[in-house]
């Protein structure tokens, strides 16, 4: 078969070619790869991606990178989807409405934190006294590492910025080039006993990559760069923990900094609708009454006027003084809340007064909007009570805590993982493979509702043990390795205490029904 002619590509039929031209400047140079500020970028030369594409304009807007993508640059640059960059995202963190879902999100995704548990705990009583002896030890080393309060900063940070990135500072090593462009091995052989010096967060403003694949997709590298640029000092990936919670496009991701949308912009365009609304309602409110005067103009307000008299003040035959000066006094009298005096025959004053009903929902729809995007419950962002017969956050409060679970297990968990391996190294000299952790759910129960629960389990435990299906020793295990049990790492070395003596049989089950009819 004959293969179909290629079509020549056609140029671009938007209008005249100098307001085409600055178009196509305009929009493609919205999504060039970022270019941090003087003095990020060391001497030597950066490897950025796809630099031989064709951002800039072409003579004839035909072929290249930059006119195939056009008509997508286009619509990211009108929608105000592209990256905005770093001061305006900082100047737009300043402001509560921006601040607030960024600060809520962190101070959530940190406040209850993790749990440690020892895989292997039981009756082996020196097994288990080494377990919680290293748990114990591990949860000061993270405290030393303040891990929870750099967390806290990298959730801010991605929200507020797009990225977060966290640094190991290890003991030892220059902060050069010549001492962090070397990759730090996350193993025994890589990380000595006491090295791991510290962890600091680093804006993303003074960060840039510098080499990353970007020719083959089949790599595992592919658009991930292998290190990192930081005031002039080379940064290996390695010593570097990154956090992006709304990611991009592959092809846009040298334009964001290999960083993705922050919350902030997503938040813009639902802001500047509040922030609008929010001043219309307070001029209504300012203007709700208004006072209006019925007056003779002293003249005929038909009366034609020239251009030239207009510009000098000249209204023909009226008297503009007069005019003025008498709304004028109408206005002062009229916010002194005194007696207005009005010419019997020729003047009237009447107050005009706006409605001012259902204002108030819509500055609500405007509020629950920029919630919305962010997840936030209204009582958590605004400190907003829902109104209404029986209404309640619980269910709104309850989704928001499953959608911080998530965010932890997605963003949190992979560089947390990575932190506590660097910590154990850093203790042992070994990866404890024993040793786990999991997230504190935020939804937590009262104490009745715990002690219904562990009351049930007991009477699960009483009715199997006494079915013969558990022993009382099984039972007692399930209780010490129960995370959630008051009697967790008990200790089961020693003989299992004797029954106390009670009802003899059949008088146990009379003195249950006696009292669950009384309550």
């Amino acid at each position: 078969m004959r293969s179909p002619a290629k079509e020549k590509p056609r140029p671009f039929q938007y209008g005249a070619a100098d307001q085409l031209r600055s178009d196509y400047v305009t929009v493609m140079n919205s999504i060039k790869p970022y270019e941090p500020p003087q003095g990020v970028i060391g001497e030597a030369p950066p490897h950025l991606a796809m630099d031989s594409a064709e951002y800039g304009p072409s003579p004839d807007f035909t072929g290249g990178w930059g006119a195939n993508n056009f008509q997508i640059a286009k619509s990211l640059y009108e929608d105000g989807l592209t990256f905005a960059g770093y001061q305006q995202l900082a100047e737009m963190a300043q402001r509560f409405e921006y601040r607030k879902p960024c600060e809520v999100i962190a101070k959530e995704a940190t406040r209850e934190w993790i749990r440690f548990n020892s895989v292997k705990s039981g009756k082996d009583a020196a097994q288990n006294k080494r377990g919680a002896q290293r748990i114990k030890e591990l949860e000061e080393e993270l405290k030393r590492l303040r891990v929870r309060q750099v967390f806290h900063t990298q959730v801010e940070h991605a929200l507020k910025f797009g990225i977060g990135h966290i640094w190991i500072g290890m003991k030892g090593r220059p902060l050069t080039t010549e001492g962090q462009s070397e990759p730090l091995k996350i193993n025994q052989y890589g990380v000595k006993t006491g090295s791991v010096e510290r962890l600091e967060n680093l804006e993303p403003v003074w960060m840039a990559p510098n080499q990353y694949n970007s020719d083959n997709n089949l790599h595992p590298d592919y658009y991930k760069p292998r290190n990192w640029w930081l005031q002039g000092v080379l940064i290996d990936q390695s010593r570097l923990l990154q956090m992006v919670p709304f990611p991009v496009s592959q092809i846009l991701m040298p334009s964001f900094n290999f960083g993705g949308q922050s919350l902030t912009q997503l938040l813009r365009p639902y802001v500047h609708n509040f922030l609008g609304i929010r001043n219309s309602v307070s001029s209504i409110v300012r203007n709700s009454s208004n006072l209006v005067l019925l007056t003779d103009m002293y003249g005929n307000m038909q009366t034609e006027i020239t251009t030239e008299q207009y510009s000098r003040g000249d209204y023909n035959d009226i008297n503009v003084g007069s005019l003025a000066g008498r709304a004028t006094m109408m206005n002062d009298l009229s916010q002194g809340q005194r007696t207005i005096v009005a010419d019997k025959n020729v003047e009237d004053v009447k107050v005009v007064a706006t409605p001012l009903t259902d204002l108030d929902k819509l500055l609500a729809q405007a509020q629950e909007a920029m919630a919305s995007v962010s997840g936030i419950p209204l009582v958590k962002m605004f400190g907003i009570q829902p109104t209404g017969l029986n209404a309640s956050s619980d269910g709104e409060i309850r989704v928001f805590y499953d959608e911080i679970a998530a965010f932890q297990e997605a963003h949190i968990r992979p560089n947390l993982e990575k932190i506590i391996q660097l910590a154990q190294l850093n203790l042992w000299g070994e990866i404890d493979p024993d040793i786990e952790f999991e997230f504190i759910h935020l939804w937590q129960m009262d104490e009745k509702q715990a002690a219904d629960i562990e009351k049930i389990k007991a009477d699960e435990d009483a009715v199997l043990v006494a079915a013969g299906i558990t022993s009382p020793e099984e039972a007692r295990e399930r209780q010490a390795t129960d995370a959630h049990s008051i009697y967790r790492n008990i200790d089961l070395t020693g003989p299992p205490p004797e029954p106390p003596e009670g009802p003899e049989d059949g008088q146990l089950d009379s003195l249950i029904s006696r009292g669950e009819e009384q309550e």
